[in-house]
């Protein structure tokens, strides 16, 4: 019986798309973010019809003659129910229903529900699927109410499988995408959307989600797909909003699965999806410098009225906005309105706007429920009003403007109050001060997170390249085409700031331990900028590093480590060393005063985790040296709350879209909400997303990379911080160079001038630059594709002496520069 309703409602729905029908479920916008609401929508009515294709219109009424009333509309279609059960009164599968033949565990229904009863395999998949005649359908709304009432770990999942294929493909089922929730919800990757092809997952969006699944509880798992569309929600909360894959299947069926834990399903039903879902907004493509450089800063250019953006280079148009969502120059001049700016398609820079008030703040807050604000930054000094902003605008860029201050210096106690304030504000972007653009300075800040911008009134060539030798992320810059023809000039694969090193677990590789004292000194003496760590909290309130929440793996002892009091974890020995169990306080103490940041990752998601690590951090006093990192999204929550002073990085395994605007959409999707930097596997990272991602302020953070190739490849990428077992691959890589500020050179000679270079260890070498810039001077010259260069008559010059650095087996390779050098030529 339930076979023939669900044929008899597919082919009715079949017959009304011939006929062009279309309706369904739509969603609303959440203020600033250009995506739907967490409410997710009811199944609504199709607009009416438009007249068909080549039929004339109805002639206009004769003058003077009362027009002829319109014809009653025709009745909108309502979306048909293909498929309803709620497993009353049955002790098996409806009809209809399989199980794959590739279970690992059980199927079963009682008590009126279904239980998908996965524990006999963590990562091997059982489940159930929907009649074969629901493959017919395209476009469809799922909705299942469920609970899990036991996992073997709170990161096993359950999921509701959908436009998957048929039993008979190979491998079965395969592809079709899901929605899958994982016990814990709270992790970053609490929630997925997944495409399973080939035996492979390609995990595309996480989310986490409010609370974790409580067996005492039920949600509703809701899956909307439509054409190339699709959205998932928990409990009516939006948590993926997504773009299919064009290669994906337009249609296919529909099931249910778990790994790990058993799934109770109290009822399912299926419904047509009539209306489209809206397209989803990408950033604008943003215009660059054209430079070699790989990762050079973002240009921000103030607008007036007489300001040729294509010629600056500028990523981005800087405007004053007032509560009229005005747009003004610096002095006043109207330059339109914030509307007319964004309806431009042909745009190629994002907007930064200069805010003043709460006025202009609660505007923007209004235009932004109808409109999309995801790709605008919000600058201003003052930070309380800016964390209001973000508050009201969650995708909304902020940027704390510090330019003006006269009280910052280059000091640590100047760095810590920048830090906190960006942070305080919901920030990642902080504009310096001239007295804090300054090479050592500006790697502090980038080393606790923080993406540093310079303000620079800058008009010469040397001006210029004074500020960009420092390492900034980006320029506020008055004259941005003169940045522009200096980045130009860089030869390819210029690292104007250096990748940072960071110890995962300190150095596993080279001493065979993980997590001790001895495996972080290896580290830092290999050269790490930063040492990773895993913290749990004791039974007595002491904060321990530890990667598993056992003891077994790593150590001579067994048990949960949070059961534990720090006297019975002092007992512990590592199984290869014979080491310790370091708590964080050691780690404190070991480097305190040294350039070495700590990445504390929040491992456990113990309640009084952030707490204790707040009275920790206070007692060592080295806030300094410290930054948070997790993939629990309510761990970060718990630190923007507890620490609002400390920068946080989100760890995630997204895989990057094949689209770089897209895949920075997703990026902020991810971060904003924790105002966070981007921790990726790096498997699921380009060069093209970073390269887009950096002109909306944000870092990447890509872990663990423990192949050498890749290794090289992403720092030849200037990727900011790269995370691995083997900090000891960098320790011989020049990072800085210098020479003298002014030389004498000759006629038409290869020009090479001795340089100092210092690798990551701090040794110094004594050498020749390789390669060089020319980026201003009377002097003629010319320069062959190798960089070779030969002034051809005399002058003067301004340079930028480099040296490119071939690593491993030479594939990989990039180049220092050194701050710029007058030239005689003669």
């Amino acid at each position: 019986m339930q076979q023939t309703r669900i044929a008899a409602a597919i082919a009715m729905s079949l017959a009304l798309a011939a006929c062009g029908g279309g309706g369904g479920g739509g969603a609303t916008f959440v203020p600033g973010t250009g995506l739907g609401t967490g409410t997710a929508p009811a199944p609504s009515p199709a607009p009416a019809p438009s007249p068909a294709p080549g039929t004339s219109p109805a002639p206009a009424p004769a003058p003077g003659t009362a027009p002829a009333p319109s014809p009653a509309p025709e009745p909108e279609p309502t979306a048909k129910v293909l498929l309803e059960e709620s497993f009353t009164g049955l002790s098996d599968l409806p009809a209809n229903w399989a199980r794959p033949a590739a279970n690992k565990g059980t199927v079963s229904v009682r008590d009126g529900s279904l239980y998908i009863d996965g524990r006999a395999d963590s990562f091997a998949m059982t489940g159930v699927a929907l009649p074969a005649a629901l493959a017919e359908m395209s476009d469809y709304r799922i909705d299942v109410v469920f609970t899990f009432e036991a996992a073997n770990n709170n990161a096993r999942w359950g999921s509701v499988m959908y436009r998957s294929s048929a039993a008979t493909a190979t491998p079965a089922y395969e592809p079709y995408h899901q929605f899958a929730i994982r016990q814990n919800a709270t992790a970053s990757n609490g929630t997925e959307f997944a495409l399973r092809k080939a035996g492979a997952w390609t995990v595309q969006s996480t989310k986490a989600f409010g609370s974790a699944i409580d067996s005492a509880k039920t949600y509703t798992a809701t899956v909307i797909v439509h054409g190339n569309r699709a959205r998932q929600y928990l409990d009516n909360v939006l948590m993926h909003d997504v773009t299919l894959d064009a290669a994906a299947p337009a249609k296919g069926g529909i099931g249910l699965q778990t790994a790990g834990l058993l799934m109770r399903v109290d009822s399912i039903k299926v419904s047509e999806q009539l209306k489209p879902l809206p397209e989803i907004a990408t950033p604008a493509a943003l215009q660059d410098t054209g430079t070699a450089a790989a990762m050079a800063p973002t240009l921000v250019q103030p607008m007036a009225a007489s300001t040729n953006l294509a010629a600056t280079g500028a990523s981005h148009a800087l405007f004053r906005i007032d509560s009229t969502l005005s747009l003004r120059s610096a002095n006043g001049e109207s330059l339109g309105s914030l509307a007319q700016y964004l309806a431009d398609r042909n745009r190629a820079t994002a907007p930064v706007l200069r805010v003043a008030d709460d006025a202009a703040v609660d505007a923007l807050a209004r235009y932004a429920q109808e409109n999309d604000l995801s790709d605008v930054t919000l600058l201003s000094d003052q930070v309380s009003l800016l964390a209001r902003a973000r508050t009201l605008m969650p995708m909304v860029r902020a940027a704390v403007d510090f330019s003006g201050s006269g009280l910052l210096d280059a000091s640590t106690q100047s760095v810590m109050q920048v830090v906190s304030a960006t942070n305080k504000a919901r920030a990642k972007i902080a504009v310096l001060p001239p007295a804090m653009t300054q090479r050592a300075t500006v790697a502090q800040l980038q080393r606790l997170l923080i993406t540093a911008w310079a303000a620079s009134s800058a008009t010469t060539p040397t001006e210029a390249a004074q500020v960009l030798t420092t390492g900034v992320n980006g320029v506020l810059a008055s004259d941005g085409a003169v940045f522009a023809r200096v980045m130009r000039k860089l030869p390819a694969n210029t690292l104007l700031r250096k990748p940072l090193v960071i110890g995962h677990r300190g150095m596993p590789q080279g001493t065979g331990d993980e997590n001790t004292l001895a495996s972080a000194q290896a580290a830092v003496a290999a050269g790490a900028d930063v040492v990773e760590n895993d913290i749990y909290l004791t039974s007595d309130k002491h904060l321990v590093i530890m990667h598993d929440d056992t003891v077994d793996r790593t150590t001579n002892g067994t048990g949960r480590i949070e059961s534990m009091t720090l006297a019975q974890v002092k007992q512990l020995r590592t199984k290869v060393g014979n080491r310790e169990v370091p708590t964080l306080q050691e780690y404190f103490s070991a480097f305190k005063g040294r350039p070495i940041t700590h990445f504390i990752e929040l491992k456990s998601s113990n309640t009084g985790l952030v707490a204790q690590l707040k009275n920790e951090l206070d007692a060592a006093g080295t806030r300094d040296q410290a930054v948070a990192i997790s993939f629990l999204g309510d761990q970060l929550n718990r630190a923007g709350q507890t620490l609002p002073e400390l920068s946080t990085g989100f760890l995630n395994s997204n895989a990057d879209a094949s689209d770089p605007q897209l895949a920075v959409r997703n990026i902020l999707a991810a971060v904003q909400p924790y105002s966070s930097t981007y921790n990726p596997a790096y498997g699921g990272l380009s060069q093209a997303t970073m390269e887009a991602g950096k002109h909306r302020g944000i870092t990447f953070w890509p872990w663990t990379i423990n192949d050498q190739a890749a290794f090289h490849r992403f720092y030849s990428y200037g990727t900011h911080g790269i995370t691995t077992d083997y900090a000891f691959w960098a320790k011989d890589f020049p990072v800085e160079i210098s020479t003298a500020a002014t030389a004498t050179v000759g006629l038409n000679t290869p020009v090479a001038l001795p340089v100092t270079l210092t690798t990551q260890v701090g040794g110094s070498i004594a050498a020749q630059s390789n390669v060089m810039a020319v980026i201003d001077g009377t002097a003629p010259f010319v320069q062959s594709a190798e960089g070779d260069l030969r002034f051809t008559g005399a002058g003067t010059a301004v340079v930028l002496p480099g040296y490119r650095y071939k690593m491993g087996d030479g594939t990989y390779s990039y180049v220092i520069v050194a701050k710029p050098v007058s030239l005689t030529v003669r």
